[in-house]
C-alpha cells in the first residue's frame, strides 16, 4: 500500500469517525429536545385544563358533553392527544378526530431508536368531579411523533452538510496529499534514471525545505558518484594498459630468450640424432626424447605466446585474431556446435578496445570449457550505434547449464565488466539456472 493511499484512507476513517460521532450526539440531543418539548407542552395543557375545569359552568349541570371544552379546537396541539371520556369511558371530545399523517414523517428506524433511549411516554389524566360524583376523564397522552419529523429533517440537513464538508475536505486532502508527495516521483525516475547508468541525472530544487535538502545532498552524491567512477575507469584504463604491456614484454622475452633457447636446444637433439646412427647407437634414444621435448615445449610456448600476445591481432587486425581464436577453439571442442558471425571491421581500433573484445571472447569461451557444459555456442561481433555513438557490439551465447549472479566467485567477470566500463562502454550478463548464459558487451568505437 502507497503512503498516499494509506495517509487518505487515514483522514478518511477520521472524518468518518468525526461524523459517527456528530450523528450519535444529534440523535441524543434529538431525543433530549423532543423530551423537553413534549414534556413541556403538556404541563402547559394540564395548567391550562386545570384552570379551565374550575371556570366551566357546564361541569356544574353534572354532565360532560361533545363541547365541553371545545377540544377539536386544538388540533395545532401536535406534541399531545387530548382525549374527554364521559362516566362511562366513552371518547366524547379530542383534538385528534381524525389521524394526520406528516408528509414528512421520520422513519421508523429513527422513531424506534429515540423511543427505546427515550423513557416510556405515559399519559397524565385528570377526573372530573362534581360533588364526589365522577363526570368523566380528561386524558393527555404525549405524541412526540410531530416533533420526531421534525428532528429527522434537522439531522438530515445536518448530515448532507457534513457530507458535502466531508467530499470536500477529502478531495482536499487527496490533492494536498498528491502535491505533497509529487516529488517523490521526480526522485524516484531519478533514482531509476541512475540505476540504469545515467550518472548525468540531476533532480531539480524543491520548494520544500526537507525536499531541497534531499535534493542537493542526491545531486552532491551523484556528483562524487561520477568522479568516483571516472577515476576507477581511467585507472582500471591504465591497470589494463599495464597488464597488456607486461604481457607483451613477458611475451618477447619468452620469443627472444626461451623460444631460442629451445630452438638451439631442438638444433643440437638433431646433430646428436644424426651422429648416434653412425658412431654412438646408445645414445640415439636420449637424443630422440631431447629433440620430441623440445617441439613439445616449442608448442608449448607458441601457446602461451598466443595466450599472452596474439600475435594476429597486431599484424592483421581484430577479425583475423577472433577467427583464429574461434577457429582453435572449435578445433579443440568438436562435440560443441559453435556458429559465428563477426561484421567485417573497417575502422583501426585503439589497441586498448581491440585486445579488450579479444580477452573478452577468450574469456568466454574459456568459461564455456569449464562450467556451462554447453553444446551450442553463438558468437556474434557486429556494429551498433548507442548514446549517439558507434561501436562494436560483442554477444556470446551459450545453452548451458547457466547461474546465480549472486553467488560467483572469482575475478573473471568482474574484470570484464571492468574492461569495458573502462573504455566507457556498457556490459550486461543475462543468465538463467539451466536455460544457459548471455554476455553482451559494448565498446565506443571513438571515446
Amino acid at each position: 500500500m502507497t503512503l498516499k493511499l494509506r495517509l487518505n484512507l487515514i483522514i478518511t476513517l477520521l472524518l468518518l469517525a468525526i461524523m459517527f460521532a456528530g450523528t450519535l450526539m444529534s440523535i441524543k440531543n434529538a431525543r433530549q429536545n423532543t423530551e423537553a418539548e413534549v414534556k413541556s407542552a403538556e404541563k402547559l395543557v394540564l395548567y391550562l385544563f386545570d384552570t379551565a375545569i374550575l371556570n366551566n359552568d357546564k361541569l356544574t349541570q353534572k354532565q360532560i358533553e361533545k363541547h365541553t371544552f371545545n377540544l377539536q379546537h386544538l388540533q395545532h396541539m401536535r406534541h399531545i392527544k387530548i382525549e374527554l371520556t364521559n362516566e362511562y369511558g366513552d371518547v366524547v371530545d379530542s383534538n385528534h378526530l381524525s389521524k394526520n399523517e406528516a408528509t414528512d414523517e421520520a422513519p421508523r428506524w429513527f422513531k424506534a431508536l429515540l423511543n427505546r433511549f427515550t423513557p416510556p411516554w405515559s399519559p397524565s389524566i385528570r377526573t372530573l368531579e362534581y360533588q364526589g360524583k365522577v363526570l368523566g376523564k380528561l386524558i393527555i397522552t404525549p405524541d412526540p411523533d410531530y416533533e420526531y419529523a421534525e428532528k429527522w429533517k434537522q439531522l438530515i440537513e445536518l448530515l448532507t452538510l457534513i457530507g458535502v464538508f466531508f467530499v470536500l475536505v477529502n478531495l482536499s486532502v487527496i490533492w494536498a496529499v498528491a502535491q505533497a508527495l509529487k516529488p517523490t516521483e521526480r526522485i524516484l525516475s531519478a533514482l531509476n534514471a541512475l540505476e540504469e547508468g545515467k550518472l548525468d541525472t540531476r533532480l531539480p530544487q524543491f520548494n520544500a525545505p526537507e525536499l531541497a535538502s534531499i535534493g542537493d545532498k542526491f545531486n552532491h552524491m551523484i556528483a562524487k558518484l561520477e568522479l568516483s567512477i571516472r577515476q576507477n575507469h581511467k585507472l582500471t584504463h591504465e591497470l589494463i594498459s599495464l597488464q597488456e604491456q607486461e604481457r607483451k614484454s613477458l611475451a618477447r622475452d619468452l620469443h627472444d630468450e626461451f623460444g631460442q633457447c629451445l630452438t638451439a636446444i631442438n638444433t643440437d637433439a638433431s646433430v646428436i640424432l644424426k651422429a648416434s646412427e653412425k658412431r654412438y647407437p646408445e645414445l640415439r634414444d636420449s637424443a630422440l626424447a631431447i629433440s620430441q621435448l623440445s617441439r613439445h615445449l616449442t608448442d608449448m610456448v607458441t601457446g602461451l605466446l598466443q595466450q599472452l600476445r596474439p600475435g594476429l591481432l597486431e599484424e592483421l587486425g581484430l577479425q583475423a585474431a577472433l577467427d583464429d581464436l574461434v577457429t582453435t577453439w572449435k578445433s579443440r571442442h568438436k562435440e560443441v556446435k559453435c556458429a559465428v558471425s563477426i561484421t567485417p571491421i573497417h575502422e583501426v581500433l585503439e589497441e586498448a578496445k581491440a585486445i579488450t573484445l579479444y580477452r573478452l571472447t577468450q574469456e568466454c569461451l574459456t568459461n564455456i570449457t569449464k562450467h556451462s557444459n554447453a553444446t551450442a555456442v553463438d558468437i556474434q561481433l557486429f556494429y551498433k550505434r548507442k548514446n549517439q555513438q558507434e561501436g562494436l557490439q560483442l554477444i556470446v551465447k551459450d545453452n548451458g547449464q547457466g547461474f546465480n549472479l549472486n553467488n560467483t566467485i572469482g575475478f573473471g567477470l568482474p574484470g570484464m565488466r571492468e574492461r569495458v566500463e573502462g573504455l566507457n562502454g556498457d556490459f550486461n550478463i543475462n543468465t538463467t539456472l539451466g536455460e544457459g548464459t548471455e554476455i553482451n558487451a559494448w565498446i565506443p568505437i571513438k571515446s
